[in-house]
């Protein structure tokens, strides 16, 4: 028989136990990896429990102050950015009755934003106290603005019941003309700053009265933006030339056509 060559064995036993050597350390490797990602995952959740609250943004806001704004959501400002509680932050902000909504969030190290959207107002009514109300028929306090006395006032046969902030104004006159008047500011802000007041009667009719000259212009009920359109071509093509001190009374209830009063006498056109 021949004899083994030297070492011959004990090399393939040397080489067989490589590829486990291999493997256990492929495995140390990946518990050291592991441990590694844990340990920054805590040092990142430790730093940002510390991180302190840099800032806080207020945007969107033109009634409502910033520092109203701020003292509503009332934040600790030594509190931690990710301690602050944004659910809570939000629902106190929306109390305002002017915020119609709220978004709060964090802008990482910067701090944290409130970004609201407000009601804004586009007419006064004269209630018993004199409130504001939007488009959508919610009432409003009336704040110290310039903008918010530039508005029409809506007088006469208001539904008293609603007029509270934070209310809603339901009674079809009302709407009829708050719609009137959100339709006359998207499509032309002259007609609508030329509208003074809108009086409500008890049967539903409105009666509009201009800013110049105080010109009564009887409406009665339904389709008042067509009225309206009448109304605002009366007026720029003849009343302009003669002037609104000679007029008396304009109606615009019949279909296209204007029934004018005038100082010296009526006139259809």
């Amino acid at each position: 028989m021949r004899g083994e060559e030297p070492g011959t064995a004990g090399g393939e036993r040397g080489e067989k136990r490589h590829p486990r050597a291999r493997q256990r350390a492929g495995k140390i490797l990946l518990i050291i990896l592991a441990l590694g990602t844990v340990a920054l995952a805590i040092g990142a959740n430790s730093w940002k429990q510390d991180l302190p609250l840099a800032a806080i943004r207020v945007e969107g806001n033109a009634l409502v102050t910033d520092g109203e704004i701020l003292r509503l959501a009332a934040v600790d400002p030594r509190a931690r950015l990710f301690m602050v509680d944004l659910a809570a932050v939000q629902k106190r902000v929306r109390q305002n009755p002017f915020i119609r909504s709220v978004s709060v969030n964090r802008q990482g190290p910067e701090g944290i934003s409130i970004t609201v959207s407000e009601r804004r107002p586009i007419a006064l009514l004269a209630a018993e106290e004199l409130l504001a109300v939007d488009e959508e028929g919610t009432v409003l306090p009336v704040v110290r603005s310039d903008q918010m006395f530039d508005l029409p006032v809506l007088t006469g046969a208001l539904p008293h019941g609603e007029c509270v902030p934070g209310k809603k104004l339901t009674g079809r006159a009302v709407r009829e003309a708050l719609g009137a008047l959100a339709w006359a500011q998207r499509v032309d802000e002259d007609l609508f700053r030329r509208i003074s007041e809108i009086a409500l009667f008890g049967d539903g009719t409105l009666v509009l009265h201009t800013a110049d000259a105080g010109v009564p212009v009887i409406l009665g009920q339904g389709a008042i933006q067509a009225k309206l359109v009448t109304f605002d071509g009366f007026w720029r093509g003849i009343v302009e030339r003669r002037g609104p001190q000679s007029l008396q009374q304009v109606d615009v209830r019949f279909e296209d056509q204007v029934i004018a009063r005038w100082n010296d006498g009526p006139t259809r056109q």
